[in-house]
């Protein structure tokens, strides 16, 4: 399985808590949008008892900055709720006990290996702790699947928390936890702010 595969996965436990949390953002930009209209109203009525060509003229202005008051509550409430979301899944995925910690790094191995042949480069306290039975039992797994199981423990370590390297002939993949994360947090931002854009466009029309 592919690195953009793994990457769903952390999506996946992701999203959920990802639409609770934009749930409460919707709410407060919708306050917003509407404490701002009523103020741009009564703006617009003291205006009027003045004259009408000024009131067209403030109201516009009062009903463009409510309109950027509004969009900056989202837009600051969505990096609240990615920053909460990914905050979360790290600590969540830093704190895994052992038996799961492997569990988890068993599966990622076997599904990012392409050829079955890489090098696996892991951290150095995980290297000690995991590294011959980790690559075993992923050497493993690949022949029950039908794929090479010649996965290689390299001598080389790295200084990354979680996760591993596979160092093929002429590549490298990344599969730490780091570089997932942070690359499922630019797909979520993504794919929110996809979601507060046609909201808003919805609101227009």
């Amino acid at each position: 399985m592919s690195v953009e595969k793994i990457v769903e996965k952390i999506l996946s436990d992701a999203r959920a808590e990802a639409q609770q949390m934009l749930e409460s953002a919707r709410s407060q930009a919708a306050q917003i949008r509407e404490q701002a209209q009523l103020e741009a109203q009564r703006q617009r009525e003291l205006i009027l008892a003045r004259a009408q060509q000024e009131a067209q003229s403030r109201r516009r202005a009062q009903l463009a900055a409510a309109t950027a008051a509004a969009r900056n509550a989202v837009l600051e409430a969505k990096r609240t709720v990615l920053a909460k979301v990914f905050e979360h899944v790290a600590e969540r995925l830093a704190t895994m006990p052992a038996p799961e910690y492997k569990s988890w790094l068993l599966r990622l191995l076997v599904e990012s290996s392409e050829t079955g042949d890489e090098e696996v480069i892991l951290s150095p306290g995980d290297r000690q702790t995991l590294g011959e039975t980790l690559v075993r039992e992923a050497n493993a797994q690949l022949e029950q699947r039908g794929k090479k199981g010649a996965l290689r423990l390299s001598l080389e370590t790295r200084n990354f928390e979680r996760g591993f390297v596979l160092k093929g002939r002429n590549s490298e993949i990344n599969v730490t936890l780091e570089t997932l994360l942070r690359r499922a947090q630019e797909e979520l931002e993504i794919e929110v702010a996809r979601m507060l854009f046609e909201e808003e466009s919805a609101g227009g029309r």
